[in-house]
């Protein structure tokens, strides 16, 4: 009793934000729809006006990421109300560190909204299935939806699938968030001797450690992006990609070799070397530890860091500081030997949007689902996040930024699609969260920061660390075996896979 009190004040005071609650009934009912027609949610579809008693409520809960993103989301619900009035959407937006806490809370309490943004990726959507939250899309979604996606998008192996079953609805394209380019300031560049950006380790060490040492103290030729695991390890990841073939997995915390089966963080060591000896020899701009993202892109938009390895969604936000600054954006450095391998993406398409499975209004809930994946409203997704979208007609005839450009090009250069760990045996997604959760502490992206920041040798460090991640591999497949989830530690191994092309199943 006590547990449901604090779920249900938790709920209240998160929705008291908002000033939301649950919506109102309704069937479920498949839809339509095709590449080259208005959806049924379009701006140009005229529905006439709805009684009262006929409206349908969908709460739709969004991740405000950025500034606009509720206002963004409300202009693009008034455009799809004005042609289905007889559906009332009410957005529900939540910042992103509390956003899946909240979503929790409003599914424990049965108060779940009707349509929901699955934020954190595979891992999230995993749990939002396990947890039973969704409803699958299966029924709803025809062969004309599926047309305005590119081939593959609700494959078999497309992560739009858990389990077989349709969770969600994609919207960007996955490689716009797996890129990790280097940005870097032209003119600094060329002040100090260099015509084109690093393009292997030894010229990205050489080129940082002359701006910072004749920079004396004005301008810095390199900075990391703060101590939180998730921002720095797009540098470990930027500088990595061209690392070992047949890893995957350098941002997170599962870095597992797909030509061997085993956990490998070892094999990222050389660029947490390179960042440790950087920040040993105060080559990196002194306090980054401390920094954010926005500090970071303050300090690069006044001139004072020369280079760093970011996202693309970064582009934007610096544009915004400083519009007219001479910025380059290009692949990361590779090793001085040549690319070995490639940032890893494991699917074409990643489930956004999602119907809740305690939602009322299925039918109604389907009509904003089928206008959230319009070549409209991805278009418009577009225009205003400047976030490549997964969708081909939407981006027709979209004059793209020079920023914009570039980031595609670094998209092409650097990213392969790789096996999804889980492409040789589903059963995996069954047990995968709690490898996750067991794997040692501090995990290891933390155990890469000590490194730089204590200046300790990360080979040592990695090593231990391998040893122990496996051992709690075996462990936790022994426990899903006992459980009766068939499963080996050989369904990890992908050995022909070659990680210099793209590993497509058809």
């Amino acid at each position: 009793m006590t547990r449901k009190r604090s779920l249900i004040g938790s709920l209240t005071a998160v929705f008291a934000l908002t000033g939301i609650l649950a919506g109102c009934g309704g069937n479920n009912n498949a839809g339509s729809g095709d590449a080259t027609a208005p959806p049924s949610g379009s701006a140009a579809t005229t529905a006439p006006a709805a009684t009262a008693a006929e409206v349908q409520k969908v709460n739709f809960s969004i991740v405000s990421a950025r500034p606009g993103d509720e206002a963004f989301y409300k202009e693009q619900m008034d455009i799809f109300m004005k042609a289905n009035p007889e559906v009332k959407v009410t957005v529900i937006a939540n910042p992103t560190e509390q956003y899946n806490n909240a979503l929790q809370l409003s599914f424990a309490a049965n108060e779940g909204p009707d349509i929901f943004f699955i934020e954190g990726g595979q891992p999230q959507a995993r749990t939002v299935y396990d947890n039973k939250w969704v409803e699958p899309l299966d029924s709803y979604i025809d062969d004309a939806f599926v047309a305005r996606f590119p081939e593959g998008a609700f494959s078999r192996t497309s992560q739009t699938r858990v389990n077989g079953e349709i969770i969600g609805i994609p919207v960007r394209d996955p490689r716009f968030d797996k890129v990790r380019p280097l940005y870097y300031n032209k003119t600094i560049l060329e002040q100090y001797g260099y015509s084109e950006p690093p393009k292997t380790h030894s010229e990205f060490v050489a080129a940082a450690t002359k701006i910072t040492k004749e920079g004396k103290g004005q301008v810095y030729g390199f900075a990391m992006m703060g101590k939180a695991p998730a921002v720095f390890g797009l540098s470990v990841s930027g500088l990595g990609s061209g690392l070992e073939g047949g890893v995957i997995g350098y941002e997170g915390n599962t870095i597992i070799n797909l030509k061997t089966g085993q956990f490998s963080s070892k094999s990222a060591t050389p660029v947490v070397e390179i960042l440790r000896q950087l920040n040993a020899q105060k080559i990196v701009a002194p306090g980054w530890e401390n920094w954010d993202t926005a500090q970071m892109h303050q300090q690069f938009a006044a001139g004072r860091v020369a280079m760093f390895i970011g996202a693309a969604w970064q582009a934007e936000e610096i544009r915004k500081l400083n519009e007219g600054m001479d910025m380059g954006i290009a692949a990361a450095p590779v090793p001085d030997a040549g690319r070995s391998g490639y940032r890893d993406t494991p699917t074409i398409a990643e489930p956004r949007y999602a119907m809740s499975s305690q939602s009322k209004s299925k039918d109604a809930a389907w009509k904003v689902l089928d206008f959230l994946g319009s070549v409209e409203f991805e278009r418009a997704n577009y225009e205003y996040a400047k976030e490549l979208v997964l969708m081909p007609a939407a981006m027709e005839g979209i004059t793209m930024s020079a920023d914009m450009e570039q980031i595609v090009k670094v998209m092409d250069e650097t990213i392969r699609m790789a096996p999804a760990v889980n492409t040789n045996n589903q059963n995996y997604d069954q047990f995968s969260k709690s490898i996750s959760d067991a794997m040692p502490k501090p995990k290891i992206q933390e155990v890469f920061l000590k490194a730089v920041v204590s200046n300790e040798d990360p080979v040592p460090l990695a090593e231990d660390y391998d040893a122990k991640a496996n051992k709690v591999i075996d462990e936790q497949i022994k426990i899903a075996n006992d459980g009766g989830i068939d499963f080996s530690r050989e369904d990890l191994k992908y050995p022909d896979w070659n990680p210099m092309e793209n590993y497509i199943i058809e």
